[in-house]
């Protein structure tokens, strides 16, 4: 089915969305009633992404209100590509490495990590506290044997507040995934479910597809790819 590109800034496109499990109805009325806005963009932004009616800049293409990757890397990494600048503040995953697999498709916070190989306890373990805003980024070694995530932990993520899931693996469910309003990004698919025995280490630096992700700095996603920032937030203004 189809997905709203962001169902933090476009709570009517929830509407089109199957009617949630229990857990989903309290945030789901929250979203619908526009309490959640989630964007890289200011909080105050009126406009949806891509909006005709917001005004572009003088940068040519950059339009703050659309406050996606793009607009971003125009105003935080302005250096093109063939420029070694002395600071780069920005990491971007590997092009093409993740897919999208929530129903939504833009989303950022800081990070907090899982270090595991096919099986998944701690990811469990992170999801069913207070998430707060955060992404948690799942390195999983990039294995492609089973799955590290399905549609229950991802209701769980939704339901306790994150705004995101990345995953250096598989998810399964997808079809059930892409009906939950939060952000999740993966290598692949796999129906077989992970193993417990060895849960692994939560909350060290992550390392895979070009990037390192350590506890607390910004991830921000979008259809475009993952950018892994610093611990101060890119504001758009």
């Amino acid at each position: 089915r189809d997905r709203a590109f962001s169902a933090f800034e476009c709570p009517g496109a929830l509407a089109a969305v199957s009617e949630p499990p229990p857990a989903h109805e309290k945030t789901s009325r929250l979203l619908r009633d526009g309490v959640f806005r989630r964007s890289f963009a200011s909080s105050a932004s009126p406009h949806r992404a891509g909006d005709a009616s917001s005004t572009s800049a003088p940068m040519h293409g950059f339009d703050p209100e659309r406050g996606g990757l793009a607009e971003l890397t125009d105003v935080f990494h302005p250096e093109p590509v063939d420029v070694v600048g002395k600071s780069r503040s920005m990491q971007f995953v590997e092009a093409g490495y993740l897919r999208d697999f929530g129903g939504v498709l833009r989303f950022s916070g800081p990070a907090s990590t899982v270090l595991c190989f096919e099986n998944n306890p701690l990811v469990r373990e992170a999801l069913n506290e207070p998430g707060r805003g955060r992404v948690l980024v799942v390195d999983g070694g990039g294995s492609r044997r089973c799955a590290l995530m399905g549609d229950n932990l991802a209701s769980l993520a939704f339901t306790n507040g994150w705004a995101g899931v990345v995953i250096n693996g598989c998810l399964r469910d997808a079809a059930d995934i892409g009906s939950i309003p939060i952000g999740v990004k993966a290598i692949a698919t796999h129906p077989l479910k992970s193993s417990k025995r060895d849960p692994g280490v939560r909350d060290v630096p992550v390392t895979f597809a070009g990037v390192t992700v350590t506890p607390g700095d910004w991830v921000y996603a979008d259809m475009d790819g993952v950018i892994v920032g610093g611990k101060e937030k890119f504001e758009l203004r």
